[in-house]
């Protein structure tokens, strides 16, 4: 069985221009091949084939263009068509703008807490940031903080003169 799925391989890897295998049936040929390397040069030798065949079937005149069946192509995995909102799922927070600043220096205007002891700190520019967790952290209206970027999209509130800084969260 294995000797003749080998040669059916072959057999599809040096197919001529004009193969006389329908794609469909080269198609099932390869994903019956069980060794990963043997299907992957199968497929390879299929998408090579159906290439030229493409490229010679538009440079032919179009009397001959008529006379010869159109052989189907498969579309490319990555053609640059309209985004889908699907094609973005799950990773849209990977996306790195390189004009966006990885800290910010502000003036703070207000402190609060909230019922779970938790850092409210309103800045002079409209931003509120909730502290994540209850660490101690000495801030005070009027100084100057900076929020800066961490990884996996987190953010550290922090001063210049220590070197303690806090998780935290934008609220509005």
């Amino acid at each position: 069985m294995m000797k003749l799925m080998l040669a059916a391989v072959v057999a599809v890897a040096s197919l001529p221009v004009a193969a006389a295998i329908p794609l469909e049936q080269a198609l099932e040929l390869c994903r019956a091949e069980q060794n990963a390397l043997r299907r992957l040069s199968c497929y390879d030798a299929i998408s090579a084939v159906t290439a030229s065949t493409v490229v010679t079937s538009h440079t032919a005149t179009s009397a001959t263009a008529t006379a010869v069946a159109p052989t189907p192509v498969v579309p490319a995995a990555n053609t640059t068509g309209p985004k889908r909102p699907e094609a973005d799922f799950g990773i849209e927070n990977r996306k790195v703008d390189t004009d966006v600043p990885d800290q910010i220096y502000l003036l703070v205007k207000e402190v609060r807490y909230n019922p779970r002891n938790e850092l409210i700190v309103e800045f002079d520019n409209g931003q509120i940031w909730r502290q994540n967790g209850t660490d101690y952290y000495k801030i005070a209206a009027g100084e100057q903080h900076y929020i800066k970027r961490g990884v996996l999209s987190s953010f550290f509130l922090g001063n210049d003169s220590n070197n303690r800084t806090i998780r935290v969260r934008r609220e509005q």
